[in-house]
This record gives C-alpha cells, sequence and structure tokens, in this order.
C-alpha cells in the first residue's frame, strides 16, 4: 500500500472501500479488505477537502489482507472507515486503534454514505 502522510490537524480522514476508481460517485464494495480499491478522503467542517483512490494490492493477498489493510489504515491517520462489514482480524485491529467503523449497505454511492452517516452535508 503506498506511503501517504496524516491528515493536517482539524482534517478527519475517511477511509471507503470501493469497487472502483470513480471517488465520490463510485459505489461501496461488497467486501472491506478485498476491495479493488480504497478511496482515501478528508473532511474538514463536513465538507470535503481532498480525495483520492489507491488501488487496493491485498485485494488478491492470501491470509492476512485484512491486518495488513488494518496497519496501513493506522500508519495514514484514518479516524473512520466505511464498508459493508468487516471481518473479525479488522475489526479488533481498528478498535484497538480507535478507529470507528461505519457499515453501509454495498452498492451505494461512496458522497450518498458519507451524507447517511453525517460526516459530509
Amino acid at each position: 500500500m503506498p506511503s501517504i502522510p496524516p491528515p493536517e490537524p482539524g482534517v478527519t480522514r475517511v477511509v471507503i472501500a470501493s469497487e472502483g476508481k470513480g471517488g465520490l460517485n463510485d459505489v461501496v464494495a461488497y467486501r472491506f479488505a478485498r476491495a479493488a480499491f480504497m478511496v482515501v478522503i478528508d473532511v474538514k467542517d463536513g465538507q470535503v477537502v481532498n480525495t483520492a483512490v489507491y488501488e487496493n494490492p491485498l485485494s488478491t493477498a492470501g491470509r492476512g489482507a485484512g491486518a495488513a489493510l488494518s496497519q496501513w489504515l493506522i500508519s495514514i491517520g484514518a479516524k473512520v472507515v466505511i464498508g459493508p462489514r468487516f471481518g473479525p482480524n479488522v475489526a479488533a485491529i481498528l478498535g484497538q486503534a480507535g478507529i470507528r467503523m461505519e457499515m453501509v449497505p454495498p452498492g451505494i454511492r461512496i458522497a450518498d454514505a458519507l451524507r447517511r452517516l453525517g460526516i459530509t452535508r
């Protein structure tokens, strides 16, 4: 996974498992740790200030994809992660790190998921 600097103070970093490269207009993936893409969204005062889409090389990895992805999420300063569900390894690691996990139905548009959860306006 790519090295990404943590967000600036006052910015909340949200990471969403995505089916494609469409960013806010794409849809939430049907899997979390093995999703094809991760959309990294920085939000300040309810507004999106930055969006980047990254291919997830762990989507085809053997065992341990959830743990490896969780470590990457911690390293990039994620505060909220959004997916259809979270496996036990992901839930344990992110829970210990204090990262908020939100479940939304797969196939929902990412921008709509952010609004539905009250992360953006």
